[in-house]
């Protein structure tokens, strides 16, 4: 069974205590739970921000390959902590004031992103989701991803070995709290057959805690590979998965058992750009998934609490219920989330923010929610009651607002709930949009578009989360803050000025380009932000300041035509010689240098000053160019900023004061906003059927009396002209003309009366008749004056993409060609060929996915064909794909390359393009060739000369000063020998024995030039370590080993004499001694008269389980070897002993003189056809369940639970590659029942889970189910598909203190079992004796000679004995590695 479940690189700043207490300016998450963006209480204060004292305060940098998340905390009388988790799975903190390093420490090896074929993150994929550390524990909680070695299938590494372990971490030390939780294996609860595999999915949300459990939300890969998105929460105190929902479930959903099968888990990943789930506080959780497979909504309406099983494409509310489980409450699922799906327009690239319930809230909305994505739509929701499916009027989204922008966005809004009330959104290569809210005649909440940042942001994926502070939450302090990707660090006063602009705080140091998605983490006036080349970054203000004053000092409403006064306090820090200037940043707050102190002030000195806010002169005009700002009635805020003359060194001279205030006026004052209603451009596809688009905008009365609306009018003339022409706005027909193209049908009508304060939000519709551009300046008329706004909008024919690839000449190839072909190019170069992508429309185009390739294909730019890249009318883009191969030597196999680059557009008729490329690695050639032309000997490897007893290659041809390796090989060829080699230059040799993979090198190592040729290598020299031969081989004769970095065993030769790895069902186990009274005792077969060969020994052996040939003609059997026999250390037939050749075959070895080669038969493979078979005792039989295992008798074939494992103690304890009844019976040691399934797969427990039963089937594998083989022994049962091969713990074995057993096969055993016979320690090899149990060095290997020099799958104490036989000591540990002393 294969069903995977599931889908961040950027900083990870944890300000946490150094002891356990919570600081009210500490970052223990990723923004708010809520995910509002809005952080009121790091003391942010623009005045501060804004001036001189704001600068860099420390920087580090860590591995340039490291990708982090940044958290924050700190404690009275305590250093404040930065702790950061990286995708290279280490973890670390530091001093967050200083930047010193404090702790260190990689939790794991971290999953190569090379296994996957997704750029999305580069390098390594570790921990990627923002921890979160719970203030109550000082524990940091994260999801990391790495390997378990052989778990799934052989080998180290693979993506089937993938799997995610949560750990909990004290962050003072950074060690686990409880051992980390393997995620692998959990079961959905809604949808059981799926269960989680870490290789091919990827957490990259932000973590999220409610109560004692953490959530943590999982997408895919570039939406490759059989996933499910999936949320997983982990008890933190039962240190348990507790549960594990899919969004995908149900019989439309694929279910394929293929792990690599793209699509085959139905998809539907939360990715959201790093963004965490997000939570209210009242037990339930917030997200937005990806493109699904499933549709289970077809065009019937649906209401949010259908129950839908399909929730690709969806807003997600779950609820928190006991135990913190989880289950669907409602969804929000757009009308065309199909069509968003084929254009892989994600709706989940973006998170899901829940605003203030205390500012965002109206008529039948008490709480918020605003998502967005690809799709270029921002959603406003009722989180109460998120809008289901098709429940809109003429079924479209039954949502409270979509805003059309046609901007794609990756990340979400963020928001401020003061001043009125803003959120904040940055699509892709444009500015930070500003949205104010308002409200409708029936007072429901409508969002306008008020403002805009001057600046673009990256154009290219990564751009961060709007993030809003306030210095201690006070109107006029609002910060945006802006992580780019290009720009590195942003900000700007967050309410746009008169003019639609957001003022940028211009001071902010430059940092580099910033990791992507990525959130400043604040802690106490200081904010971290993380780059791409591995750097932390802290920014703040110093904490060595001269003064101490009042700041900010607020106005209050200070009203037009009056003024107001504030006193300031202050007190000095340290001895100031004088001060010698105050100004202040807008001249309608006064302030008098002569009120200030005159002379020398002491430490601890103290002194006030007045400052008027003078509005008695003051004139308000809505001209977005007047003077300070000053433009309409409102907050205000500006700095002071007082100049000293110190008399310490080591302080600032500059101390920065805000000062805020709102301005009222007393009569009317009318304002609209946005300064302009953009309405994008529409695409006409068919003139009969022209869309549109719609948009809001406000009309305000900033003033206190009431505002009457006394008429409307358009014009299309330039403002500036002298003789403007108006056309009046009547209500003779609806909707009302706004102008040509413009339309609204909720214009409020003349005599209209907005309160002092109050505002209308008006609905706006731009319908065009043509292809062309549209503008109109629409006037508003009032007793307050007078306000416009622009509308402008153009409609274009659709977007056409024309998709070609270059050819090597720098031509291009027919746009249906999606091949990208280098053909054959050489080692050690770097090809290019290009993709074309060009807009034959009359709209812009854009790229809506982009999967570039990486390894030997990679974009030159990384950026070249980005996702949510435009490309103009009649213009192009282009991508360059560079192919850069490796230097090789000469003969080495041609190799193959092959990647992809996936490319989508807006272009309804573009489609996915799947470029396939490709390119073959053609070495150059040397040597004698054979009758197809190609080398005799390919190139094998380098390899060290330390082999104990000899050379690799015995035979020497010559040494002389004409030396290259095609000389040699013509030389080795015509003494038919099997292997080439070439060393020091001038030598040659040659063989017909492998060199084993334990001598083999690094290339680098030979790097000699040969003596007849200078452009070839003949091995290399290391002083006092032997040389390096450079070795070829006949690939006709002999087939490396698949793991050509570990191990002995080089690979099987043919031709040439050898020694047989496998003889029919038996497998060669080593070369032996002889002893007195025959090794193998049970039969001597008589010698056949063509002579002994392995294959005859092999079938006269048959039923035994050893054979062994000697002295090339002597065959015996047997079912032991006897006392005194045992393996050579060597595999080298010239120091083990084993080179007679046999009598019947002279290219294979038979043993030698009392040297058997030995074989043991593997029942797992089939006897040779028509061999007869000899009985023995016991017999080779068939597979079986063993009545007993140890202490545990065997109960029967059970079913698995019905909501969880039928055994939960302990899961997967023995690598699947190995496991066996006996295997697992001593892993479970302690545990009452021990059960095998799918032939790989182990599980112990005290109690059988709910609906595990018997099998109906009997004791009849073929009925009962429980016919899968184990994987390590092929005679024995090991569970099926859903069932389990059970056993249960015998009470009433031998023990020193028993009780009964109970009659009930769920009861817990009370019984001490008695010690099974099994595993043991070995007391002694040929040439070692055992020594103890050793514990590791503390900061090194305690054995640092050689270190796994064997297939991990293959360890044992004599297989290791044998690797190590140079060595005084060797040890093994963990299984599989090499450590306990002997």
């Amino acid at each position: 069974m294969f069903q995977p479940l599931a889908r961040l690189v950027a900083l990870a700043v944890a300000l946490v205590p150094q002891v356990l207490a919570a600081a009210p300016t500490d970052s223990y998450s990723d923004a708010d739970p809520a995910q509002s963006g809005y952080l009121p209480n790091h003391n942010m204060d623009p005045a501060v921000v804004d001036s001189s004292e704001f600068g860099l305060l420390w920087s580090t940098k860590y591995n340039n390959l490291e990708k982090v998340r940044t958290l924050s905390n700190r404690v009275p009388a305590s250093p404040q902590i930065v702790f950061i988790a990286s995708s290279q799975n280490w973890i670390r903190t530091m001093n967050a004031k200083t930047g010193a390093p404090l702790n260190a420490r990689q939790v794991h090896t971290p999953f190569l992103q090379s296994e996957i074929g997704c750029t999305d993150i580069p390098d390594t994929i570790g921990i990627i989701g923002t921890p979160i550390i719970d203030p109550a524990t000082d524990i940091a909680y994260f999801f990391a991803k790495t390997y378990i070695p052989n778990f799934r299938t052989a080998g180290n590494t693979g993506i089937f070995n993938g799997v995610y372990y949560f750990h909990g971490v004290n962050v003072n030390t950074l060690q686990d709290v409880f051992p980390p939780v393997l995620i692998d294996g959990s079961q959905s609860d809604n949808a059981p057959a799926k269960y989680f595999v870490g290789g091919v999915i990827l957490q990259r949300p932000a973590l999220t805690q409610i109560g004692s459990v953490v959530y943590g939300g999982f997408g895919g890969h570039c939406d490759l590979f059989n996933y499910t998105g999936v949320v997983v929460g982990v008890d933190v105190n039962q240190q348990k998965v507790v549960t594990n929902f899919a969004v995908e479930s149900g019989p439309l959903v694929p279910q394929t058992n293929v792990y690599n099968q793209n699509g085959g888990g139905g998809e539907g990943g939360i990715w959201m750009s790093g963004m965490a789930l997000s939570t209210d506080g009242a037990n339930r959780l917030f997200w937005v998934s990806g493109n699904g497979v499933g549709h289970e909504n077809q065009g019937v309406p649906a209401s949010g609490s259908s129950g839908c099983r399909t929730l690709g494409e969806a807003a997600v509310n779950l609820a928190v219920g006991p135990g913190g489980k989880l289950s669907l409450t409602d969804y929000f699922q757009p009308y065309d989330y199909q069509g968003m799906d084929g254009g892989d327009q994600d709706f989940g690239s973006g998170g899901i923010a829940l605003l203030d319930p205390g500012t965002f809230k109206g008529t039948g909305v008490s709480k918020i929610a605003v998502t967005s994505g690809k799709n270029g739509k921002i959603y406003i929701l009722n989180a109460n009651n998120l809008g289901g499916y098709k429940l809109g009027p003429g079924q479209t989204d039954g949502v409270i607002q979509t805003i059309v922008t046609n901007k794609a966005v990756f990340g979400g809004v963020g928001s401020y709930p003061l001043e009125g009330g803003y959120i904040y959104s940055t699509p892709v290569g444009y500015p930070t949009y500003v949205y104010k809210l308002g409200f409708n005649g029936a007072g429901v909440p409508v969002f306008s578009l008020v403002g805009q940042t001057p600046e673009n942001s990256a154009g290219r994926v990564g751009v961060g989360i709007p993030v809003i502070t306030t210095f201690q939450g006070k109107e006029g302090t609002a910060i945006l803050w802006m992580c780019d990707p290009d720009a590195g660090l942003r900000a700007w006063y967050a309410v746009p000025g008169g003019d639609g602009k957001l003022k940028r705080i211009t001071n902010i140091p430059q940092v580099n380009g910033l990791n992507k998605f990525q959130r400043p983490a604040f802690g106490d006036s200081r904010l971290y932000v993380t780059d791409a080349t591995g750097t932390l970054y802290c920014l703040g203000s110093p904490v060595n300041l001269p003064l101490n004053c009042t700041s900010p000092v607020n106005f209050g409403s200070v009203s037009l035509g009056s003024s107001a006064t504030q006193t300031v306090s202050c007190r000095a820090n340290i001895p100031i010689t004088k001060i010698s200037s105050v100004t202040v940043g807008d001249l309608r707050f006064e302030v008098n240098a002569g009120d200030l102190p005159q002379g020398p002030l002491a430490k601890g000195a103290t002194f006030t000053f007045p400052v008027k806010w003078n509005l008695e002169t003051a004139i308000v005009a809505n001209a977005p160019n007047a003077s300070y700002g000053n433009t309409a009635p409102g907050i205000k805020s500006t700095a002071l900023t007082i100049q000293t003359v110190n008399g310490v060194e080591g302080y600032s001279t500059k101390f920065p004061i805000g000062l805020t205030g709102t301005e009222v006026s007393a009569k009317p004052f009318i304002v609209i906003a946005p300064i302009t209603v953009d309405y994008g451009g529409i695409v006409i596809t068919d003139p009969d059927n022209i869309p549109t688009n719609s948009a809001p905008f406000v009309i305000s009365n900033a003033g206190a009396s009431p505002l009457t609306i006394t008429g409307y009018a358009f014009t299309y003339d330039d403002l500036e002209d002298d003789d403007i022409d108006y056309t009046n706005v009547t209500f003779a027909q609806a909707p009302s003309s706004l102008g040509t193209g413009f339309t609204s049908t909720n214009l409020p009508p003349v005599g209209t009366v907005i309160a002092g304060g109050g505002q209308i939000s008006v609905d706006s519709t731009f319908t065009p008749t043509e292809v062309g551009s549209y503008l109109s300046y629409f006037f508003v008329f009032s007793n307050g004056g007078k306000a416009f706004t622009i509308l402008e909008g153009s409609a274009s024919t659709a977007p056409i993409a024309n998709f070609s690839i270059s050819t090597s000449e720098g031509g291009w190839l027919p746009e249906q060609n999606v091949i990208m072909d280098f053909g054959s190019v050489a080692p050690g170069t770097t090809s290019s060929l290009k993709i074309r992508i060009c807009n034959e429309g009359g709209s812009v185009l854009q790229i809506s996915k982009s999967k570039p390739p990486n390894g030997v294909f990679r974009p030159e730019d990384p950026t070249a064909l980005h996702e949510s890249q435009d490309i103009p009318v009649n213009a192009c883009a282009y991508g360059t794909v560079l192919f850069v191969t490796n230097a090789e030597q000469p003969n080495t196999p041609d190799q193959t390359f092959t990647n992809t680059w996936t490319l989508n557009t807006d272009d309804i008729n573009f489609g996915v393009h799947e470029v396939e490329i490709r390119g073959t690695v053609v070495s150059r050639k040397v040597g004698p060739q054979n009758s197809t032309g190609q080398p005799v000997y390919n190139y094998l490897g380098c390899y060290h000369e330390i082999k104990p007893g000899g050379r690799l290659l015995v035979t020497q041809q010559y040494a002389d000063q004409q030396n290259t390796n095609d000389r040699c090989q013509e030389k080795c060829n015509a003494g038919k020998y099997v292997f080439s080699g070439t060393e020091y230059q001038t030598e040659c040799y040659c063989g017909n024995t492998p060199p084993p993979n334990l001598y083999k090198s690094d290339d680098t190592y030979c790097n000699y030039a040969c003596s007849g040729d200078k452009s070839q290598t003949c091995g290399g020299l290391q002083t006092g370590a032997g040389g390096y031969i450079s070795i070829y081989y006949d690939p006709t004769r002999f087939t490396p080993s698949l793991d050509d970095t570990t191990g002995t065993d080089p690979g099987s030769v043919s031709g040439g004499p050898q020694t047989v790895k496998q003889s029919g069902n038996y497998n060669y186990i080593g070369c032996y001694s002889e002893v007195a009274g025959r090794a193998l005792s049970g039969k001597t077969p008589a010698v056949p008269a063509a002579g002994t060969t392995i294959e005859s020994c092999t079938a006269s052996c048959q039923g035994f389980q050893y054979f062994g040939v000697e002295f090339s003609n002597e065959c015996y059997c047997g079912n032991t070897i006897n006392a005194g026999s045992v393996a050579q250390t060597s595999d080298d037939v010239t120091i083990n002993g084993c080179s007679m050749l046999c009598g019947g075959n002279q290219t294979e070895y038979c043993g030698g003189a009392n040297r058997l080669e030995m074989y043991k038969l593997n029942a797992s493979l089939p006897v040779p056809s028509g061999t007869p078979v000899t009985p023995t005792n016991p017999p080779a039989g068939g597979p079986t369940n063993a009545p007993s295992i140890g202490a545990y008798g065997y109960l029967g074939c059970y079913t698995e639970g019905t909501n969880g494992r039928a055994l939960s103690g302990k899961l997967n304890p023995v690598p699947g590659v190995t496991l066996t009844n006996e295997l697992c019976a001593a892993a479970c040691q302690g545990f009452t029942y021990f059960g095998t399934e799918y032939s790989g797969e182990c599980y112990c427990g005290n109690t059988l889970g709910t609906g595990a039963v018997l099998a109906a089937g009997g004791n009849d594998p073929t009925a009962n189910g429980c016919s899968n083989l184990c994987n390590g022994n092929k005679t024995q049962y090991c569970g099926g598909a859903n069932r389990l091969t059970t056993y249960k713990l015998n009470t009433t074995s031998t023990s020193t203190s028993t009780s009964a057993s109970t009659s009930s096969d769920t009861a817990s055993a009370t019984a001490t079992p008695s010690t099974p016979p099994g595993p043991i320690t070995v007391q002694s090899l040929a040439g070692y004796t055992y020594l103890g149990c050793y514990s590791e060095a503390t900061n090194a290997r305690a054995l640092s000679g050689l270190q796994n020099p064997i297939p991990a799958a293959k360890v044992s104490v004599e297989s290791c004995s044998a690797a190590c036989s140079a060595y005084t000591y060797f040890g093994v540990e963990y299984a599989v590695m090499l450590i306990q002393v002997f």
